[in-house]
Formats: structure tokens, C-alpha cells, sequence
């Protein structure tokens, strides 16, 4: 069981480094396709590019062609903020790259900050009740922001307040896209009419239920007598596969990793992102093939004696396109 467990580590260990080369993959595909986009013209499909892509793979240059995106969207306060966490990402940078890529950040950043349209939510005195919550769009605002010129994108917003046993209020403003800046005073909540119509609570999504996992009740007849040759050749044969696959998985990674690094020349990027994707499949079809062995070596430690003499006669490992397989009846 000992080699079963060991079996087990290594299948986890390969499923976590696959599960993060395959985000990367999923990453570059994003960020290429959000170029394509801007190429085309496309400007709000390209932003949901690069924004998802960063999502998955935070980097500068996506952060920076996010920016770059929003500020041609006209969304000059998310731009503007971008733009700046991606100043803050290279300010310690060593490489002419990063900080060619800081240069560039610090310049747009402090090119868009005139240019932004603010949002004041004044709170008087009279009108700071005890309790008192403020959204903006559903948005809870904290109240440090209260009193102050908050940046925000040009558009539509709708300002709710509410307070312990008092009427809810709500109000509409339409802030300009740029250099535009729009005040809002709360009332006292105390002293609005009670008939007026509540508006009602932002809706908390339900949690979805998480399904209990029923563990198998082990066989109570006990153990019977059986040979064990061929599951440890089997899990044998298993660990060399995951270890093979593990090979490939970390070899890929670090050509991907080359790739990434591969800014000056697109030909050689392309060229080690295709290599990459090579030695993960690699290691994709080396490690299912592991996995199915462990598989086998275990149904064969936990079965019946009178089922094992059939199937350890007709179990072969055998070659397949991604890598090796188990065949025969069980």
C-alpha cells in the first residue's frame, strides 16, 4: 500500500504542475486573441480578452494592453488605475525590459490623471446617522471614500443610502467620460416621508450546495490469499510512467517559461510556445497511462482471489499515441 500512496503523491503532483501549464496555455490564447481584436477594431471584445487573460495569468503586459484597451474604450478611471498598478508591479525592476515597461506606465498614468472624471458622495454631518451604508451600482462604498472625489468611468450610476429603521433613498447621476466631476448629498435618512416606496436589498446569491462524498464501505470478508507479482510489476510500471510524465510536464514548463521571457523575437516565442505544448502533451499521454496502471495495480491488491488468475493472464501494458496503455479483460 506503501507503493500505492507513493503512486498517488506523484499522480497529485502531476495533475497540479498540468492543471498550471494549462492556465498559462489558456492565458496566451486570451491575450493573442485580445490583439487580434484591437487589430480588428474590436475594442470592447479585445478588453474582455485581456482582462479574462489577466485573470488567469497576471502580467505586465497584459495588464498594460488592458490598460491601453480600456483608455480606447473611453474608461479613462479603470485605464488610469491599470496604469498605475502596472507602475507599481516594475518599480523595482532591474531588466531594460521591465524597466522600458515601467517607463511606459508611469508616462500613461500621469498623461490620464487630468484627464479622469470624478464622483463626490457628500455626507454631511446632520446626515451620518448611525448605520448609515452607501452603494454606488450595488457596490457597497466604504466611508472613508465618503466626502471624497472618487475617480470613476464616465456613465450612468444610480447612489443608494440606507440606515437601521429608516426609508432607503436612492438617486441617478450621468457622469461625463472625461474631466467631468459630479456631487451627490446624502439627505438625512430620519427625516424622509415614510410613504415613500423602499427600494429594495441587494439580492445575496445562494451558495450552491457542495455534494457529500460517501466514502465506499471496504469489502468485510477480509483478505484472501493471492499473488502480488503482477500488481507491483503493474504499479511498477505505473510510477515509471507518472515519473516520465512529471519529466515532460517540467521540461514543457520551462520552455514555456523561455517562451514568456521571449519578448524581442515573435518567430522563436511562437517556435518554444509550440514546443512546450509538445512536451505537455507528452506528458499528458504518459501520465494517463500512469494513472490507469496505479489504477489496475490496485483493483488487483483489493479484488478476489478466484477473479485474478483470468485477468492477470489477459492484462498487457502496451504502446499508444500518447504514451502507454492497459488492455485485456478485467
Amino acid at each position: 500500500m506503501k507503493r500505492c500512496s507513493f503512486v498517488v503523491l506523484l499522480a497529485l503532483a502531476w495533475t497540479s504542475s498540468a492543471r498550471a501549464q494549462s492556465v498559462g496555455a489558456q492565458a496566451e490564447v486570451l491575450f493573442r486573441q485580445g490583439r487580434d481584436l484591437m487589430a480588428e477594431g474590436k475594442i470592447k471584445e479585445a478588453c474582455l480578452a485581456f482582462g479574462q487573460s489577466q485573470k488567469l495569468e497576471p502580467t505586465v503586459t497584459t495588464l498594460l494592453n488592458l490598460a491601453g484597451c480600456h483608455e480606447k474604450q473611453r474608461l479613462l478611471a479603470s485605464a488610469w488605475g491599470e496604469f498605475l498598478e502596472a507602475e507599481r508591479m516594475t518599480r523595482s525592476a532591474s531588466d531594460a525590459t521591465n524597466k522600458q515597461l515601467h517607463g511606459v506606465a508611469k508616462q500613461k498614468a500621469t498623461a490620464l490623471e487630468p484627464l479622469i472624471s470624478k464622483l463626490v458622495i457628500n455626507v454631511p454631518e446632520h446626515s451620518n446617522v448611525d448605520g448609515l451604508q452607501l452603494e454606488l451600482d450595488g457596490t457597497p462604498i466604504d466611508s472613508v471614500m465618503w466626502n471624497r472625489a472618487m475617480p470613476v468611468d464616465g456613465g450612468a450610476y444610480t447612489v443608494t443610502a440606507r440606515a437601521p429603521g429608516a426609508n432607503p433613498w436612492s438617486t441617478q447621476v450621468t457622469v461625463g467620460e472625461q474631466t467631468d466631476t459630479k456631487t451627490i448629498d446624502i439627505p438625512d435618512l430620519r427625516n424622509l416621508p415614510r410613504d415613500l416606496k423602499p427600494v429594495p436589498p441587494t439580492p445575496t446569491p445562494t451558495p450552491t450546495p457542495v455534494p457529500t462524498v460517501v466514502a465506499p464501505t471496504p469489502d468485510d470478508r477480509g483478505p484472501a490469499a493471492r499473488s502480488k507479482t503482477v500488481p507491483i510489476i503493474v504499479g511498477a510500471g505505473a510510477v515509471a510512467l507518472l515519473g516520465a510524465g512529471l519529466g515532460f510536464e517540467l521540461w514543457g514548463s520551462s520552455t514555456y517559461d523561455k517562451a514568456k521571457a521571449e519578448t524581442m523575437d515573435q518567430a522563436r516565442r511562437e517556435s518554444l510556445f509550440s514546443s512546450a505544448n509538445t512536451k505537455r502533451y507528452t506528458a499528458e499521454g504518459l501520465a494517463v497511462a500512469g494513472v490507469a496502471c496505479a489504477g489496475v495495480a490496485v483493483w488487483m491488491f483489493l479484488r478476489h482471489p478466484h477473479e485474478e488468475s483470468a485477468a492477470t493472464a489477459r492484462a498487457h501494458v502496451v504502446p499508444s499515441l500518447n504514451g502507454f496503455a492497459i488492455v485485456g479483460a478485467f
